[in-house]
């Protein structure tokens, strides 16, 4: 089981109705979905965050970019 969970919602991650939790059974899955919502978070939201994943054990993690 992978957990993919975002760390920072903010108004545009709120108005989109994302789910801020997510559960795979395979790493390959988990990471499609983390590539979508990086996609949809770093390019359809507002442009004042910029958002990266961070890898765990068996977590991966959205955060906000704090170089980007």
């Amino acid at each position: 089981m992978v957990k993919v969970t975002i760390e920072k919602r903010c108004g545009c991650f709120t108005r989109e109705g994302l789910e801020g939790t997510y559960e795979f059974e395979t790493k390959p899955d988990a990471d499609k979905k983390v590539t979508e919502l990086l996609e949809l978070m770093n390019n359809k939201f507002c442009g004042k965050h910029k958002f990266k994943k961070l890898e765990q054990a068996n977590e991966i993690v959205i955060v906000e970019d704090e170089e980007g």
